[in-house]
């Protein structure tokens, strides 16, 4: 049965890749009083993504196409306050006043823009944001697979992006989520001083500061 209390306060940070989402994401949840933490990419296996970024940009580089409806029925449920189980037995997320989600689409997303309240965008320089996530991957391989493993990867990946379809998606995301978010954040910043803002933020919104 439905908790027939006031739905949850959701949160969406959206960022490129590299940018630190996660990390913000669990820095704000500490912080917030009663919140849980909610990933889009814990719904991969089970949502249906563009398998041409280059295609998927010329032709409009609609948010739609990427399709999670397994996170949008589980968003629903958590906002009204049931607890879900997460796909591929990642665990359970149970209610909590404050949902604070990984979203890089913001509300752009068809289904999205009823159940968010607050987005925040984290705006960064792409070379910054590469940096990033290329020094976590490089740890990553070299403490899960060898060398040669990242190597390999390092080549595919920059090839890709050098290409211009993953940069290219990068900044088609955040242009429309700059547009259309309640908080833009200088990703260069320290994460404490982005987390406070964060909440700082939120609690004028809610008419608490």
């Amino acid at each position: 049965m439905t908790n027939k209390r006031s739905p949850s306060f959701v949160v969406a940070i959206s960022g490129t890749s590299g940018s630190g989402k996660t990390s913000l994401v669990q820095k704000v949840t500490s912080l917030l009083e009663d919140a849980v933490s909610f990933y889009f990419d814990d719904y991969a296996s089970v949502s249906k993504f563009p398998s041409n970024f280059s295609e998927w940009i010329r032709e409009g580089a609609d948010p739609n196409q990427w399709e999670t409806p397994q996170l949008l029925k589980d968003l629903q449920m958590l906002r009204h306050g049931e607890a879900i189980s997460l796909p591929d037995d990642k665990g359970t997320i149970g209610t909590a006043r404050f949902i604070v989600m990984e979203e890089p689409f913001g509300r752009e997303r068809a289904g999205m823009s009823e159940l968010v309240d607050f987005v925040v965008c984290i705006d960064l320089p792409l070379e910054v944001a590469l940096a990033r996530r290329l020094l976590r991957d490089a740890e990553w391989c070299l403490r899960e697979k060898n060398s040669e493993y990242l190597a390999i990867y390092l080549k595919e990946y920059l090839t890709g992006y050098l290409s211009g379809a993953t940069r290219e998606m990068y900044l088609e995301v955040n242009a429309r989520v700059l547009k259309n978010c309640d908080l833009i954040l200088g990703g260069v910043k320290p994460l404490d001083e982005l987390a406070d803002e964060v909440v700082a933020a939120i609690k004028t919104k809610l008419g608490a500061a």
